[in-house]
């Protein structure tokens, strides 16, 4: 049974978007629940993956920075990764 991904369930759809360069903390500044990672060339933004418009809103976002996206996933968080 699949859960939507605004009820807050530990199952929950979220995205991944990696990009080349250091974004900076201010990128998401007013977006709810979105996570922002460094690693070495790159930045991570992770979040629960709402809808299409959101998920168009981020990456039309990057776009007009300029910001390169060299990866892109979703993904349903296993049990244990629900739980940290």
């Amino acid at each position: 049974m699949a859960s939507d991904a605004r009820d807050g369930s530990p199952n929950r759809r979220r995205f991944r978007i990696r990009v080349a360069g250091r974004l900076d903390e201010r990128f998401i500044d007013g977006a709810a629940e979105i996570e922002l990672g460094q690693s070495t060339g790159g930045s991570t933004l992770e979040g629960p993956f709402v809808d299409q418009s959101q998920l168009r809103g981020i990456l039309d976002r990057l776009w007009q920075l300029g910001i390169e996206v060299i990866g892109f996933e979703t993904y349903v968080p296993d049990r244990d990764e629900a739980h940290t």
